[in-house]
């Protein structure tokens, strides 16, 4: 499965990459503190704070962070097949065997 990953770093400079990476784990908190309130329709000072934050602290992270990207067409040939499949070849269910 880790194959059908492709790892973009954005900048070669390593503190900057540190920075940003950091900088990055803090912005998606915020993003999913922002969200929970946005489900709750809770949209008062707090919400604004979170959204702000995470605004300001995610641009250092898209100047500079590492994106992982996934291949997700591959993984679906991959997870394909007879082998992922809940019966033998009789048709007899996994979990109905006698083992």
């Amino acid at each position: 499965m880790l194959n059908h990953i492709t790892k973009h770093q954005r900048t070669k400079i390593f503190p900057l990459r540190w920075i940003g990476n950091f900088l990055g784990s803090y912005a998606g908190s915020h993003l999913v503190k922002a969200v929970y309130m946005d489900e709750d329709g809770d949209f008062n000072w707090r919400y604004t704070y979170h959204a702000k934050m995470w605004k300001y602290l995610n641009k250092p992270y898209q100047w500079w962070g590492t994106y992982y990207e996934i291949d997700i067409e591959e993984m679906k040939k991959d997870l394909e097949g007879s082998s992922w499949d809940d019966y033998d070849e009789d048709g007899i269910p996994y979990w109905e065997k006698n083992s």
